[in-house]
């Protein structure tokens, strides 16, 4: 057997052997606290029994006994998939220190081609402080850089929200209810896709890289057209109108712009499309049109026909007041700064901005928004709720607010029908994204992949659009939900006498100034709070 001490003093010796670790000892009273320390200075003794290490010494002397093993000099490792690879040094620090590097170096690249690295290996690392027992990194490769997919931004739609300012008038001139663009104005642009750049392993190994994907932009081509400006894709109006998403596709509808007021010299105005009325509308004109109606006059209206909006809602900016002729009428909400002496009739809210006086109402909720609001006169009916600061006058003037009531089981059961339907939706479009994952995984498409990669994607969209307007309607019943009762009549200040207030067909009669409170149904009683 070849042998070669590697330590050796009075008590004992290590002996490295063919088949492991030995030692041999001379005579009993080496203290076990410098073990440690020999086994720091020769890192290269791995201990595998340390029973037969404790009897060597306690019962000295002893003849050789095998105790471990040898580690190797030099540890190699790749990690990260051949990306990086490690270096483990087991040696003295003699062997480690800055006069033998150049051996080192050797020994070390030479370890390195026997695992097949070739690539990235970090020469200068030897110049530097090195110790055993540290993982090193001693080669590095080039990661592949993947290629960016298309990045998509659209025309944001805004949401019409009538504010109040801190003096607590309502500020109405604000308040966007038709999302207006002009010929040739910007509605959405795709930054193009970019190319994968291929990396390296320390193996010398090409490591592909996936092109981005590129996202097609969907758009009605009748009113949007597409223009390419360097590695963008850039969408722009075709005509004046209104932005829309019809089918998960942006659209500019039709909107008709009157410059100034609806007179005789417009004539009465019926429109299939949006409508924007830069002035007002004058006495005895009507106006109707199939979408969102906007008349930003300060001055609003007076005894006009008429305002209808068939599918739309409407906004007027300066108010409505009048002598009990005019009809405000719109399928969704109506927004206006205040109401006398008219007639309003609409399918979801009304917000009124400061005060409604000696006018006819009708909706699902009116809401007046200023703190010091009031509604006085005339009759206000609602199926969910009506909220206002103040009811009535001093001067007790006749004042009657009637909520019909609703049926909250109802209103439960559609809200989960269209959280149903929003999960559905869901499932589908991650249907369709596994289409596109599936397909994105294809380094090629045919034409026959790209038009399904096409129509999948279109499909998202379309399903994205859908569950807007779903998560639009659940917003609201969620909201009509909070309502106490089966309906509500909530004023924040002050109820004046000779209000009549109704309440799914029971009447209260206030014959007392009443302070702030909440009335509503349950099961047929009245309740306050």
């Amino acid at each position: 057997m070849a042998d070669n001490i590697i330590f050796i003093n009075e008590y004992l010796k290590f002996i490295s052997m063919d088949d492991g670790v030995y030692i041999e000892t001379f005579k009993k009273g080496f203290p076990f606290d410098q073990l440690n320390h020999i086994l720091s200075v020769h890192p290269q003794i791995e201990i595998t029994s340390f029973t037969i290490l404790k009897s060597a010494i306690t019962n000295a002397p002893m003849p050789p006994k095998k105790i471990g093993s040898l580690k190797d000099r030099l540890i190699i490792e790749t990690l990260e998939h051949n990306l990086k690879a490690t270096v483990l040094y087991n040696l003295t620090k003699d062997e480690l220190d800055p006069k033998n590097r150049n051996k080192l170096m050797k020994e070390t690249l030479e370890k390195l081609k026997e695992k097949g690295i070739v690539f990235g290996i970090k020469k200068d690392f030897f110049s530097g402080e090195i110790a055993h027992g540290i993982h090193y990194i001693i080669a590095e490769g080039i990661p592949p850089q993947n290629g960016k997919d298309s990045i998509i931004k659209m025309y944001q739609l805004e949401e019409p929200k009538p504010e109040v300012n801190q003096n607590g008038k309502v500020n109405f001139y604000e308040l966007k209810l038709i999302n207006r663009v002009k010929d040739g104005d910007w509605l959405g642009e795709k930054t193009e896709p970019t190319q994968g750049i291929a990396g390296k392993s320390v193996k010398g190994e090409v490591l592909k890289a996936t092109d981005g994907k590129s996202i097609p932009l969907v758009y009605d081509k009748n009113t949007v057209m597409e223009q390419t400006q360097g590695n963008k894709t850039i969408l722009y109006s075709r005509i004046n109108g209104a932005v829309s998403y019809v089918s998960g596709k942006i659209t500019v509808s039709n909107h008709l712009e009157i410059e100034g007021d609806v007179d005789f010299k417009t004539g009465n105005i019926k429109f299939d499309g949006y409508l924007t009325i830069r002035g007002t509308v004058a006495d005895g004109f009507q106006v109707i049109a199939t979408n969102d109606i906007e008349i930003n006059g300060e001055l609003g209206l007076g005894n006009v026909k008429g305002i209808v909006s068939t599918n739309g809602s409407i906004y007027i900016k300066g108010g409505v007041a009048s002598k009990g002729k005019v009809e405000i009428k719109a399928a969704k909400n109506i927004y206006t700064k205040f109401v006398d002496n008219s007639t309003i009739n609409c399918g979801e809210s009304i917000h009124i901005g400061s005060y409604c006086i000696n006018s006819n109402i009708q909706a699902k909720e009116v809401i007046i928004d200023s703190p010091s609001g009031l509604i006085v006169g005339g009759n206000v009916k609602a199926q969910i709720r009506v909220v206002t600061p103040t009811l009535g006058s001093e001067m007790e003037k006749r004042t009657v607010v009637e909520i019909i009531g609703f049926d909250r089981e109802a209103l439960n059961k559609e809200l989960s029908h269209i959280i149903q339907s929003m999960s559905e939706l869901k499932n589908e479009q991650q249907k369709a994204k596994t289409i596109l994952s599936r397909l994105e995984e294809l380094e090629q498409l045919s034409p026959a992949q790209q038009k399904e990669y096409n129509n999948s994607f279109q499909k998202i969209s379309s399903i994205k659009d859908s569950a807007r307007e779903l998560e639009l309607k659940r917003r609201i019943i969620s909201d009509y939900l909070k309502t106490r009762g089966e309906g509500e009549i909530c004023i924040n200040k002050k109820i004046f006498p000779n209000c009549l207030l109704i309440i799914n067909k029971r009447r209260i009669e206030i014959t007392s100034v009443t302070l702030a409170t909440s009335i509503y149904s349950i099961d047929g009683e009245i309740k306050y709070s």
